[in-house]
């Protein structure tokens, strides 16, 4: 997963909320986030919302899935995983 995708679940996360693009902009520095959210989208990790929750500036609006919830908290918090010849070597 790209560190776009990965800043964008984030921000979305921590919202916990329907977000427009500006918002998104602002938290991510990401100019134009519309084309990481709709591979977001593609993938199921975020999903657009209805036309009577639009922005005032009329963009549209955005909210992470449980699964991208779930994405985002197992990596996140899975275990950094180091081959033993890695370390053997090191402290050889």
């Amino acid at each position: 997963m790209e560190r776009k995708m990965i800043k964008v679940l984030n921000v979305l996360n921590r919202a916990a909320c329907c977000c427009p693009l500006g918002y998104i902009t602002l938290h991510t520095n990401i100019l134009n986030p519309l084309t990481t959210l709709e591979d977001l989208e593609e993938l199921g990790y975020v999903h657009r919302t209805e036309n009577e929750n639009q922005s005032p500036s009329y963009h549209p609006m955005f909210k992470i899935t449980h699964k991208g919830q779930q994405v985002l908290y197992k990596r996140v918090f899975e275990p950094v995983e180091i081959p033993f010849r890695v370390v053997a070597e090191k402290y050889a």
